[in-house]
């Protein structure tokens, strides 16, 4: 059994430009396209079916069965916000099939994996709270923003084991928090400790991607846990 802590954070203001009050639910590589493909002839080239040699009609009847091949948008299999919606739904599936296009759901341990996947051209599309690809940004990585949502201030929490002594930020200091780095959990520690007067080198850290961190907070191995849902409710 173990207890949940809720820090009341208010949610975080982002200052995009465009997109006040919002942080980044989907982004795509930049070079992602979804083409429209339509086959046809210039005015140079335009010539009737009768004066089209054989190689030529057998060209032009393998290109045409090319471009109806259909193509495949792969896309980070999310738990919660839309895209867990329209996998449920099978919205995008059905807004595409008119296109030739078939969807297919990848689901990564969190965040920071997603981007990997995306950055290494193996995902078109992936969902992330606002201060990982702003992290991946940072170094480097070319990244497009094609949808927002509005931030849940309670979808991350601070989880304790039952009984501990922690009672607040204040009590973080020399304990083991582990979250997963470059996500929203780390961002929110940041803005916590701050808020407390402590730094990141005031804690020690543990950098470990959902799952890892479950089962070493299952069997006590971390003071912190700083996590999203659904794993909140899982350990509630």
């Amino acid at each position: 059994m173990v207890s949940e802590y809720r820090l009341n954070i208010k949610p975080i203001e982002t200052k995009y430009k465009s997109e006040p009050k919002h942080i980044s639910l989907l982004i795509a590589a930049c070079t992602l396209t979804i083409p429209m493909v339509i086959v046809g002839c210039s005015q140079e080239t335009k010539k009737t079916q009768n004066e089209l040699s054989p190689i030529s009609t057998q060209s032009q009847s393998k290109t045409v069965s090319n471009t109806l091949q259909k193509q495949e948008l792969r896309v980070v299999s999310s738990k919660l916000g839309s895209l867990a919606v329209m996998k449920k739904q099978g919205t995008l599936e059905k807004s595409l099939a008119a296109k030739n296009f078939t969807v297919k759901w990848l689901e990564f341990a969190a965040g920071p994996q997603a981007l990997e996947a995306l950055n290494a051209g193996s995902l078109d599309i992936a969902a992330t709270a606002e201060s990982l690809p702003i992290f991946a940004q940072a170094a480097g990585t070319p990244l497009v923003y094609i949808a927002t949502t509005r931030f849940n201030g309670g979808a991350v929490s601070f989880l304790v084991p039952k009984n501990s002594p922690i009672k607040s930020v204040a009590d973080f200091k020399g304990k083991k928090i582990s979250f997963q780095k470059a996500s929203i959990a780390h961002y929110v520690l940041l803005k916590a400790l701050q808020k407390e007067g402590l730094k990141l080198s005031d804690v020690k850290s543990l950098f470990l991607p959902p799952p890892d961190a479950n089962v070493a907070f299952s069997q006590g191995g971390i003071d912190v846990w700083v996590i999203w849902e659904p794993y909140i409710t899982r350990n509630v």
